[in-house]
């Protein structure tokens, strides 16, 4: 018989671990001495305790472990016990993974570009929306940016600011010439059939934005010359977290342009549609 100290050294646990589980009934000791209290414990109690550390290395809690030592679970039970555990270590797994790929992806952002701030991508789900919208080609961004400041300031006088959400620019890269395919207009906060007419004879007419269930999304200041910095850190966080892009591309203005700050101060939420890489 060995007392508690010296068992606990052949174990290689502690005394304060083999009195819990005493407490818990899942390892008593052998002998108590009634007139010291010193708890001693037999060689042969060694394997059901390397059977209580084995089962607690498998992730079983201690209530799990205590019922399996006493015989009362069967072989399937147990199986199915572990094959939940088993899931439940993938998961975790998966999670960081994906911490670790977040965590990549900012070094990489600080390495690019001196610190993180500003450049924060956060994936979110997107509804479908109404929205009000005309669909062009254009040659470059000077005129892209005329068409957007026109359907801003025709759109938000002609359009009841009930009615009215926000400015939204759709970009399509499936297209091979050189022109830059996009779609401008406002997103409404309820269906509506009405048809604006702008300046120049173009026309606003009713489509809808379509739900996407991952958004890639950052929020940046305007559109202005360190623009790209933004869409640059987006596309490091897509392939630094094993995305891919799976839409068009959103610009959506949280303020209008009309006024105060302005198409160069307004903050601008980017947003990818991306999915995740097999």
């Amino acid at each position: 018989m060995f007392r508690i100290g010296e068992f606990a050294q052949i174990a290689q646990v502690s005394a304060r671990q083999l009195r819990f589980y005493d407490q818990l009934g899942l390892l008593q000791p052998a002998h108590i001495d009634r007139e010291t209290g010193y708890r001693y414990y037999s060689i042969r109690q060694l394997p059901r305790l390397n059977s209580i550390l084995a089962l607690k290395e498998l992730g079983l809690t201690l209530e799990q472990i205590g019922p399996l030592l006493k015989d009362s679970i069967s072989a399937t039970e147990l199986r199915a016990m572990l094959t939940l555990k088993r899931a439940e270590v993938e998961r975790s797994l998966h999670e960081q993974q994906a911490q670790l790929r977040h965590i990549e992806s900012r070094i990489a952002q600080i390495d690019r570009h001196g610190g993180t701030e500003g450049f924060d991508v956060i994936l979110k789900s997107v509804e479908p929306a109404p929205f009000l919208s005309l669909h062009c080609a254009y040659a470059d961004m000077d005129e892209a940016v005329r068409m957007i400041s026109l359907v801003a300031e025709d759109g938000a006088r002609q359009i009841k600011p009930a009615l009215r959400d926000k400015l939204i620019v759709v970009a399509r890269n499936d297209r091979d010439d050189e022109k830059l395919d996009l779609e401008i207009g406002f997103s409404l906060t309820r269906p509506s059939n009405a048809a604006v007419r702008l300046r120049g004879d173009y026309l606003l007419r009713a489509s809808e934005l379509p739900a996407v269930e991952t958004m890639a999304t950052i929020v940046r200041p305007g559109t202005n010359l360190e623009s790209h910095t933004s869409f640059g850190a987006v596309g490091t966080w897509i392939e630094a977290n094993h995305y891919q892009i799976a839409g068009p591309c959103r610009e959506v203005f949280l303020e209008p342009i009309t006024g105060p700050p302005g198409f160069e101060g307004a903050l601008v939420e980017i947003q990818f549609p991306v999915r995740q890489v097999a």
